[in-house]
Parts: structure tokens; sequence; C-alpha cells
């Protein structure tokens, strides 16, 4: 068993959290047991409004207690192997929190508090782990043994990252903005509204705000199928859809047991799902990555010069990046080097001069995705390579010598 060591800083964080964790205990005997009149005095606590001091006391304990047993726990490193995430941290926080609320509640009004509060709670709870645990089911759906059509598919790769919801969000948003607008100025115009000079601001800004957002609204909301990147700037809808026909995904193993717990990956004949992103293994020519703390984003360089972005949450190091770095191999399907810095514009180039008679770049890709591309490839690895080590020339001479 791996032995701990324990420096001052960290003893005085445990320390810290069992004082904070005591003050809480304190805290919650004076607001039971009715005694200590001053913890009972009423407080303006800033944007909690009115509290009694034994509430906003174990409030600041609670939080004080999660922020030093969460740094404590970061020194230690237990969480070796797992996903790193903020979550814990809130749920520290929060979740205690709200049991001293509900229990304000219940000794003041009894049983309405108890609803009140535990409804807060359950919200909470779900936007903290149901969209993960969705994701995960959502993605699983494309396991099925029963075939499925390219439609189907590519709707379930589009709801792993809820993306039709976040459209019909983003929509409603805006939409509000422009209510709010023409209900200003209707009203104004009847004479139901006093325009004054905050209002009139305010309408302004709002008004401003609609017209700067609308290009990026409609682009948002107008694009196909926002889990196939690049693509879906190019091809139609049912062009996207036609492209998945006949294909079966399957997972990837890995040895790992963060990435074994963490990270699914799917792939089939012709595509690769990572983060809820499909890239396709026949454009797929080089990739880089960005290694962060808590997440890995993912550049994929396709043949016609564009880049795919993909991004895990997972750090990805050591063994973990031996085994995601073989997989992104598969993935663009060669194993060598190449020389492709700042060659996009080169790269669209070529792209284009394999179908001198199509007339657009929806035709081009449309015309490359439907055919076998393995020449193509083979081509551009051949132009893009880097020239042969003249060290090495000289070293297979002696040696044959």
């Amino acid at each position: 068993m791996e032995k701990r060591n324990f420096s001052e800083k960290t003893i005085l964080k445990l320390i810290g959290a069992l004082l904070a964790l005591a003050y809480l205990g304190f805290c919650l005997y004076a607001g039971i047991t009715g005694k200590f009149p001053s913890m009972h005095r009423v407080e303006h606590i800033m944007r909690f409004g009115d509290l009694k001091n034994w509430v906003s006391g174990g409030m600041s304990a609670v939080m004080i207690f999660a922020f030093c047993i969460t740094s404590a726990l970061n020194d230690l490193n237990l969480q070796k192997g797992r996903k790193k995430s903020f979550l814990p941290l809130c749920l520290t926080m929060i979740l205690p929190i709200i049991l001293l609320l509900l229990l304000e509640s219940y000794l003041d009004i009894g049983w309405i508090g108890i609803a009140l509060y535990a409804g807060i709670a359950a919200f909470l709870f779900g936007i903290a782990w149901i969209p993960q645990l969705l994701n995960q089911w959502t993605a699983r759906r494309l396991l099925c043994d029963e075939s499925m059509s390219g439609r189907r598919q590519v709707r379930i790769i589009e709801w792993i990252h809820f993306h039709p919801l976040k459209k019909l969000l983003v929509f409603g948003v805006w939409g509000f903005g422009v209510v709010l607008v023409l209900r200003g100025i209707w009203g104004t115009a009847t004479g139901k509204i006093e325009m004054d000079g905050d209002l009139f601001l305010f309408l302004l800004g709002t008004a401003v705000l609609v017209v700067a957002l609308f290009q990026k609204m409609r682009r948002y909301i107008c694009t196909p199928y926002r889990n196939i990147p690049v693509l879906n700037q190019i091809l139609s809808k049912n062009q996207l859809e036609q492209l998945l026909d006949g294909e079966h995904f399957e997972p990837i193993e890995f040895e790992d047991e963060g990435m074994k717990k963490y990270l699914e990956i799917y792939q089939s004949q012709n595509w690769m799902l990572i983060g809820g992103k499909l890239l396709s293994k026949k454009l797929a020519l080089w990739f880089t990555m960005n290694r962060f703390r808590n997440h890995t984003s993912l550049k994929v360089l396709y043949l016609n010069g564009m880049t795919a972005k993909a991004k895990v949450d997972l750090d990805i190091r050591g063994d973990r990046y031996t085994e995601f770095t073989a997989v992104l191999k598969e993935l663009i399907g060669y194993e060598g080097t190449l020389k492709l810095y700042e060659k996009e514009e080169q790269l669209a180039q070529k792209f284009a001069s394999f179908f001198p008679e199509q007339t657009s770049e929806q035709e081009c890709v449309a015309a490359f995705l439907s055919q076998d591309v393995t020449a193509i490839r083979q081509d551009y690895i051949q132009t893009f390579s880097p020239p042969p080590d003249p060290r090495k020339k000289k070293r297979s001479r002696r040696e044959r010598e």
C-alpha cells in the first residue's frame, strides 16, 4: 500500500477542517436546542437576506470545511486515476447548506419549508448528475445489436450533448429579448409605460444585443448536427445521415482504470466517436493534443485543411497518453510523422485537385467520402512526409558494408 506523506500545510488544512466541523456541530446544537440566545439573533447577510446567526455561522463553517478538506485531499492525491472535477467540492458545500436551511425552515414553518428546500436539493442533484448519466446512456444506444439507419445514429449522437435542447434554449433567450424590446416599444406608444432614462437605456441595450447576436444565433440553430464538426458546415443534413448508413459502432477497450470508467470511445469502419464528436477516419490526417489538469482538448486535421475539435474530460498523462495516442493513430491510419505546420491552404488546394470535375467544396467532400480513398491518403502521406535523415542513410550503408 502506498505510504502517504503529510506535509505541514496538509496537516494545517486537516486541522482547519476539523475545527470548522466542530463549529458546525455547535451551530446545529444551538439551533436545535434553542440555547445561546445570541446565536438566534437575526442578521442581514448580503444577498442571503436575514438569517439567524447559527444558520449563517453553519454555512460559513461548511464552506471552510469544504475548501480545507478538498485541498487536503488534492495534496494527498487520493483521486489519482480518476476524473478531476469541481463537483465534489460544490456538493460538499451546497448539500450541508441546504440541510441547514431545511432545518431552519422546519423549526420555523414546519413541513412547508421542508418541501420547499427539498425541491431545491432535488433540482441541484439533477443538474449535477442527470446530464452525465444521460450522456452515457445515449452514447451506449449506438451499441444496439439491431441495425440502425444513418439518420437514427446521427440523431442519437446529436443528443449526447443535448444540442437540440441547447438550440431551443438559445432561440428562447434571443426571442425573449425580442419580446422585451417589442413590449417596451408598444407600451410606450400606447401610453401604458412611461419612458424614462433607465427604461430607454435598458431597451436600447437589449435591442443592440438582439441585433448583434442574430447571426450567431441563426448560425448555431441552422447548422445541422453540431456533433459532426467540419462536415456539418459543408454537407447537408441528408448527406450526413446517408454517410452513416450501414455503420456499426463498437467500444474501444482500455487497460487504465480511469479510462475504462470515464472515457468512452466508439468506432465503426469509417468513423470514430470521441468526446461526443464524430470524426471521419477517411478525412483524418493528423492530430494534436493540449493536455490540461481536468481535460484534454483534441484537434484533428482533415485532408481538406480544416480542423475538427473534440474534448475529453480526463487528464491524459503517463500510460493513459500511450493508450490514447494509439487510438488516435488508429483514427488517422498512420504511424509515422508528417510536416503539416501551416500547410492548411496547401492541403485544401491538393484536396480540390483530386476532383477537378466538382464545382463546389460540398461536391468534392461528398465524392471523396463515397469512394475508396486509400490511394489519395497514400499520396498525401508521400507528399507531406519529412525527407529521410542523411545520418540514418549513412548508418544503414555502414551496416550493409
